[in-house]
């Protein structure tokens, strides 16, 4: 049997679809989080500033993905000060990329 390399967990697992939005899912819900560790927010402070409720940060913070859809979590982005775009390529070469940069 040989060895198979995959993109992400998800990968092997789901189709290239459905596991391509996981693993964004994943990677927003882990940068997020790590923002909120990183401004010292307890979950119901994070939860004040998200606009969102105390269970919701940490059903993110415990990586339940599947409960959040990928517009939501660029909204929190929003609120923590971070810009979001989407860049779609011209070529079925290369995925889509996603910067996150701070607002000024």
């Amino acid at each position: 049997m040989a060895i198979q390399y995959f993109d992400s967990p998800f990968h092997a697992t789901h189709d290239a679809e459905i596991a391509t939005k996981m693993a964004l899912k994943m990677d927003l819900s882990i940068f997020i989080t790590e923002c909120l560790k990183k401004l010292g927010l307890t979950q119901q402070e994070a939860a004040a500033r998200l606009d969102v409720t105390q269970s919701r940060v940490s059903e993110l913070a415990n990586g339940k993905i599947e409960k959040f859809t990928i517009d939501a979590m660029m909204d929190m982005l929003d609120k923590l000060g971070f810009r979001t775009a989407l860049s779609l390529p011209t070529s079925t070469e290369a995925g889509p990329i996603l910067q996150i940069s701070r607002q000024a």
